[in-house]
């Protein structure tokens, strides 16, 4: 059992290297917000894209609200006059569109009042929010999560030994507590 075992950790020290030099090349996330309209008339909506090179979910936020896995494009009501920023976020990678919203009718786009808005302040059908019932993030946001799958064989090659290597003392702690 032990041979196995030590052979099974030896061929890992060899092979896990060996996996991690061969993966490709990760690209750097880039993201850039892109504003259709530069002006935009005070109840009316700016629509904005994400230029990226990550197929996202995005997340989008205003001066008043944020939006979970919007998606590429996103109009938001601007509902405050002077400069208003937008900003698209990826991961912890973000950029900003700046609009400047005038009380001048006939900039941006018709944004209709609907009677089912319950929100304080807040002109239209609300943002375009995808409702979804996955939890985001999968995983504890460490900012150390395994990138590829090399890096994920190593971390569990490494816990795998680390469990072999203190099993002897926790059989007998578990041994003096159920004594």
């Amino acid at each position: 059992m032990q041979k196995i075992i030590g052979s099974a950790f030896i061929a890992a020290i060899l092979f896990v290297p060996a996996l991690a030099m061969a993966r490709t090349t990760y690209a750097t996330p880039q993201v850039a917000c892109v504003s259709s309209y530069p002006v935009v008339s005070l109840g009316n909506a700016g629509r904005f894209s994400v230029s990226s090179n990550v197929a996202g979910p995005f997340m989008w936020t205003t001066g008043d609200y944020g939006v979970v896995d919007a998606g590429p494009v996103f109009v938001a009501p601007m509902t405050t006059l002077g400069e208003q920023q937008i900003t698209v976020v990826w991961g912890s990678t973000r950029a900003s569109c700046f609009v400047q919203v005038v009380p001048t009718p006939g900039y941006g786009e018709p944004y209709s009042y609907s009677p089912y808005n319950s929100y304080p302040g807040y002109v239209g059908d609300g943002p375009n929010i995808a409702v979804s019932s996955v939890f985001y993030p999968f995983l504890p946001d460490t900012g150390f999560a395994p990138q590829t799958l090399a890096a994920f064989a190593f971390a569990f090659v490494l816990l795998l030994g680390a469990g072999i290597a203190l099993y002897p003392y926790a059989r007998k702690a578990f041994t003096i507590v159920t004594r």
